[in-house]
């Protein structure tokens, strides 16, 4: 259970462009972006290091790459 409760969407204005983004690739928001919000510098910067990680230009595919996020999150008990 999150120490801090997730604030809503649209809470923080300025991060009303990044919540749009996870909206248009079809992913939820994720609850740790949500309590995020109170820090917009950590929320952008934890969607720049994701987008980094998930950039389809890389030498592993995008399907393994997240394959290997779902095995690792399991192995870790998160139930995302």
């Amino acid at each position: 259970m999150a120490r801090l409760a997730p604030l809503p969407v649209g809470s923080v204005p300025e991060l009303n462009d990044v919540f749009q983004q996870y909206k248009a690739s079809g992913h939820f928001i994720p609850n740790s972006q949500l309590i995020l919000q109170r820090k917009p510098k950590i929320v952008r910067a934890v969607r720049a290091l994701s987008s980094a990680v998930f950039d389809p230009q890389g030498e592993v595919s995008v399907g393994f790459k997240r394959l290997l996020a779902y095995v690792v999150a399991r192995t870790h008990g998160c139930h995302y």
